[in-house]
C-alpha cells in the first residue's frame, strides 16, 4: 500500500492531468472544424499511436464495448478518418489505420493542443519551465517501465 506521500503526489498528478486534458478538450472543441466528440477523438488518438490496432483494442482503451467501438470506427470510416483494413498475418481480424485525412486531422489537433499549453504556460518563468521539464521526465521514466516491472508491483 502506497504511504501518504505518494497517495498525495498521485492525486496531485491525477488532479492536474484532468485539469490540462479539460482545457485541451475544451480548445480543441472550440477549434477543430472536423467536430469530433471527445471519443471519437480518443478512439483517432488511439489508433494514431497503436498501430495496427483492432477494434477489440480500441474498446479496451475507451473502456467501451467493442459494440460501441465499431459503431464509432463506422462513422470515423465514413468521415473518411479512418481505415479497415485486413490483418495480412490473419485474414480474420481487421487492422485500423488512419488515412491521409485522419492523419491530418491529428497534426491540426496536435497543433491546438501544444498552442494551448504553450499559452497556458507563456507566464512561467524559465526555471518553473525547468522544473516542469525535469518532473514531466521523471513521471514519464516511471510510466515506461518493462510491463514485468509494473506486474510485479
Amino acid at each position: 500500500m502506497p504511504d501518504d506521500n505518494m497517495q498525495q503526489c498521485a492525486a496531485q498528478v491525477l488532479d492536474t492531468m484532468h485539469l490540462i486534458m479539460r482545457s485541451i478538450g475544451n480548445e480543441i472543441r472550440n477549434r477543430t472544424p472536423s467536430e469530433l466528440s471527445m471519443q471519437q477523438f480518443r478512439g483517432i488518438l488511439a489508433i494514431h499511436i497503436n498501430k495496427g490496432a483492432s477494434l477489440s483494442d480500441i474498446a479496451e482503451h475507451l473502456g467501451s464495448t467493442v459494440s460501441s467501438a465499431s459503431k464509432m470506427v463506422d462513422g470515423l470510416v465514413d468521415r473518411g478518418l479512418i481505415e479497415r483494413t485486413t490483418d495480412p498475418d490473419d485474414h480474420r481480424k481487421l487492422v485500423l489505420a488512419l488515412t491521409d485525412e485522419g492523419k491530418s486531422t491529428m497534426d491540426t489537433i496536435d497543433l491546438l493542443a501544444l498552442n494551448c499549453l504553450s499559452g497556458k504556460l507563456s507566464p512561467l518563468s524559465a526555471n518553473e519551465c525547468a522544473i516542469i521539464n525535469l518532473a514531466m521526465n521523471v513521471i514519464r521514466s516511471a510510466f515506461m517501465q518493462s510491463p514485468t516491472e509494473d506486474a510485479r508491483r
